[in-house]
């Protein structure tokens, strides 16, 4: 793996973990194994590495969520949404979503942190979307929007609280009750 990788690899643990205000360049680079210099080299600055750690971050999220969804069939993918949220908050590693842990820490819309989870978010709702388009859906956003919305609540929630049983369970309940009443 490329020096680049290694460090944008290690800035995201520890973005995710403690955050990127907490995040010192001297520990990024300390914890990448490399110098501030060789860091710098690489990324010209901490705004830089915040940038490419949250493009990773969506890659990777992207790319685990579209597999466990996919993996069931296409009138049951936009519950299986909801599945994959469940799944994922109990993760031992589990410390939140990177991106709304990004706005809150960059609150203003502008910033690029803010900007790029708003990215992230939107493309949730479009693949979202296009599920529940696959599934057969009459009205699409009708049920896009509240499952979207069940699964960003569950996250924050169980950040909050821990991945209770209680919780899990009335996420996998509201989004199968609305699936039943406007789903198909």
């Amino acid at each position: 793996m490329a020096t680049s990788e290694d460090i944008v690899r290690s800035a995201l643990k520890q973005f995710y973990r403690y955050g990127f205000h907490a995040s010192g360049v001297d520990l990024l680079a300390e914890q990448a194994g490399v110098t501030k210099k060789t860091l710098y080299r690489h990324y010209p600055g901490k705004d830089a590495l915040i940038d490419a750690a949250l493009a990773l971050r969506h890659r990777q999220f992207m790319k685990k969520m579209r597999a466990f969804v996919e993996a069931s069939p296409a009138e049951l993918r936009p519950l299986a949404y909801i599945n994959f949220i469940i799944h994922w908050v109990q993760e031992d590693d589990f410390h939140g979503c990177a991106f709304i842990n990004a706005t809150a820490e960059y609150a203003k819309a502008d910033e690029p942190p803010h900007q790029q989870a708003a990215a992230h978010k939107k493309e949730i709702c479009g693949y979202l979307m296009d599920l529940c388009a696959a599934a057969g859906v009459k009205q699409p956003a009708a049920v896009a929007m509240p499952l979207y919305l069940i699964g960003e609540g569950l996250i924050v929630a169980c950040q909050v609280q821990g991945h209770h049983a209680s919780l899990l369970e009335a996420a996998r309940a509201s989004a199968c009750t609305l699936w039943a009443s406007l789903g198909s």
